[in-house]
């Protein structure tokens, strides 16, 4: 799909992330110039995902709880175990830039303001992927531990180029 969407501007995610999206697990992406790197990273990602999948349970996001709606309008909602979030949404397809903004009736969420991501289609997969510091703001925000965070912290700082996050199916 990376090769893809650099050959059509995007315009292949754009469509695609359109629609309902279960969680399946955690999402990794590493970025690089060269698509020959790309595709030795991308086999370093399932180490990763393994790692910290874990941890991510142990917060309260797993399959079968969580899941992300995003709707043509621009509108989105995001459902992290009973709790469910909505708000507005941009997509840049040229840079794959997706700016999630949280209503302010959650206060938790809403109080973040413009949460900067990056969607990309893996295959028929969704991943919705944030900067490192972001995505711990986040899963802080939700509720998560500590000790949780420090943890995968310290296992992702050796990797250059790391985009984390959640990965969902249709």
């Amino acid at each position: 799909s990376s090769a893809i969407d650099k050959a059509t501007g995007g315009k292949l995610t754009a469509k695609a992330i359109i629609g309902t999206w279960n969680y399946s697990q955690p999402g990794v992406k590493l970025s690089s110039d060269d698509t020959l790197s790309e595709l030795t990273a991308a086999a370093a990602t399932t180490t990763i995902q393994t790692k910290i999948a874990p941890y991510y349970t142990k917060v309260g996001i797993k399959p079968g709880v969580c899941k992300f709606v995003i709707n043509e309008d621009g509108t989105f909602s995001s459902t992290f175990g009973s709790k469910t979030y909505s708000g507005t949404y941009t997509f840049d397809p040229s840079t794959n830039k997706l700016n999630l903004k949280y209503g302010s009736a959650y206060m938790d969420l809403g109080k973040m303001g413009t949460i900067p991501a990056f969607a990309y289609m893996n295959g028929d997969k969704l991943q919705i992927v944030f900067g490192m510091d972001k995505l711990l703001t986040i899963i802080t925000t939700l509720g998560s531990n500590v000790d949780s965070l420090s943890t995968i912290t310290m296992l992702l700082q050796k990797y250059n180029g790391l985009k984390i996050g959640f990965e969902f199916s249709k």
